[in-house]
């Protein structure tokens, strides 16, 4: 925070590595099954057992999942990186967005 009568700013932020450990768990545990299903459904779009129509689905159900999935986490690291001054904002941040993505 900086005041216009100082030279000089105090940094008010409680926010440090703990934080985002705490936070890339909570969104590697709740993301990555997601990505892994995504890629198994890629990976049976390419297999040669199942008629055009099945493997198409799965190819573009996979590759949107994946894509979803990548997406949430861009968006909670740079929602959090812009909104978060503590590490209880952005643990809270993470739960409420992956609360909104469970719905």
């Amino acid at each position: 925070k900086c005041f216009r009568d100082e030279e000089k700013c105090s940094n008010e932020a409680d926010l440090d590595a703990t934080g985002w450990i705490i936070f890339g768990i909570l969104m590697t545990s709740h993301l990555l099954p997601d990505i892994i299903n995504g890629a198994k459904m890629v990976v049976l779009g390419g297999k040669e057992c199942y008629d055009f129509n099945q493997r198409a689905r799965f190819f573009f159900g996979g590759l949107l999942l994946v894509t979803v999935t990548a997406f949430t986490l861009f968006t909670s690291v740079v929602y959090n990186r812009a909104i978060a001054t503590s590490n209880t904002e952005i643990v809270t941040n993470a739960v409420v967005i992956l609360f909104i993505t469970d719905l």
